[in-house]
């Protein structure tokens, strides 16, 4: 089933539990798929710098398709533009590819994250003429397999660099931490094949292996 992760940046959506977004995402998200696609999860963050950063990180970490909203203001109100800025610079200080990254007709992406103005109006036109194109990219994504491996919480600074080497060298798979169903970290990995997927799992179990 194809999902879409949301993030809405705002002091108003986050003081009062509501906002215009998400009611249309759910019913735009019904009328373009005929019901077959949902809202994966949805965070309300403040418009601070340091919070969308955070969730933007973690939106890179997770499987879905991620539509943000807000924190695309003026000067120095433009969050999510410095903050996208920052973390694909950080990206390549550590020696990982920055996202692809592209900006226009109002809509900023990076990676699996397309970001918006807050203001519906505008915003909302923008979103379904970019969730449409998405289709084919949709459809991998809801085929993508996935590998797990048990994950120790706190990452040790070995884990961190063996992590890190391995997708500098699987870039097509994504890892994020997820949990069992009995609630023990795991490690997960996706990939659109189930090739990619193990190819990562074990290069990172062999680092894991010689470093011990």
């Amino acid at each position: 089933m194809p999902e879409l992760g949301v993030i809405i940046a705002g002091d108003f959506a986050l003081a009062t539990g509501a906002d215009r977004h998400l009611p249309f995402l759910t019913r735009e998200l019904a009328a373009s798929t005929g019901g077959a696609a949902r809202v994966a999860w949805a965070w309300l963050v403040p418009a601070d710098p340091v919070a969308i950063a955070a969730a933007l990180h973690e939106a890179w970490l997770r499987p879905q398709l991620v539509a943000c909203f807000g924190g695309l203001g003026e000067g120095s109100d433009d969050h999510v533009r410095a903050a996208l800025a920052a973390l694909q610079a950080g990206r390549i200080e550590v020696g990982l590819a920055p996202h692809v990254a592209s900006a226009a007709d109002g809509v900023v992406s990076a990676g699996n994250i397309a970001c918006f103005s807050g203001h519906p109006e505008r915003a909302h036109p923008r979103f379904r003429d970019w969730w449409r194109a998405q289709a084919g990219m949709r459809d991998a994504i809801a085929e993508a397999v996935t590998e797990t491996l048990p994950w120790p919480l706190p990452e040790s600074a070995l884990r961190q660099a063996a992590r890190s080497t391995v997708a500098r060298a699987h870039p097509q798979v994504r890892q994020h931490i997820g949990a069992a169903a009995d609630g023990a970290p795991r490690l997960v990995f996706t990939a659109g094949s189930r090739g990619k997927a193990q190819a990562a799992r074990k290069a990172l179990q062999r680092l894991l292996a010689g470093g011990s």
